[in-house]
């Protein structure tokens, strides 16, 4: 069996990543829920991939791209685009045609964008004692998914 290394960053702080091993089986589902872990997250948001293939800085082409998403935004009417998506918990890493270096984008909590920029860094063959997904590498501390506020912001 296939695992798949990929290296995950801060759109904003590429400094800040996670090294993340998967299996070939494993859902798109399962690698946001390693994701969150591995960003020290604590409040569930809905969330997407997209397929890229390369590295872009162009909103469109992100948004463009195949997404692969949470299966709350299957029904959701009002989206930004009309383009077919893809549930996460059915689509599994196996599924989608990706090879060494290839970039993808994750988009966690639709309100407040926290993105990540993937890039598969390795395929290679599952290590029999090992338990996936697993979190091989942190680099950088996690930022805090609610930044604090001093309540002298919010006077009015």
């Amino acid at each position: 069996m296939k695992s798949y290394c990929f290296k995950v960053a801060l759109m904003d702080n590429k400094r800040t990543y996670r090294h993340i091993e998967l299996l070939e089986k494993s859902t798109f589902h399962a690698f946001h829920k390693i994701i969150f872990k591995a960003f020290d997250r604590y409040d569930e948001h809905m969330y997407s991939f997209f397929i890229t293939g390369k590295a872009t800085n162009n909103m469109r082409a992100i948004y463009d791209s195949p997404e692969i998403t949470h299966p709350m935004m299957l029904k959701d009417d009002f989206s930004r685009n009309r383009k077919e998506r893809y549930n996460a918990q059915k689509i599994h890493i196996q599924d989608v045609e990706l090879y060494e270096k290839d970039k993808l984008y994750y988009l966690f909590d639709f309100g407040d964008d926290w993105w990540h920029e993937i890039t598969l860094l390795k395929i290679g063959e599952k290590e029999k004692s090992a338990k996936y997904p697993r979190i091989v590498k942190r680099v950088g501390e996690s930022p805090k998914q609610y930044p604090d506020y001093d309540d002298e912001d919010f006077e009015e």
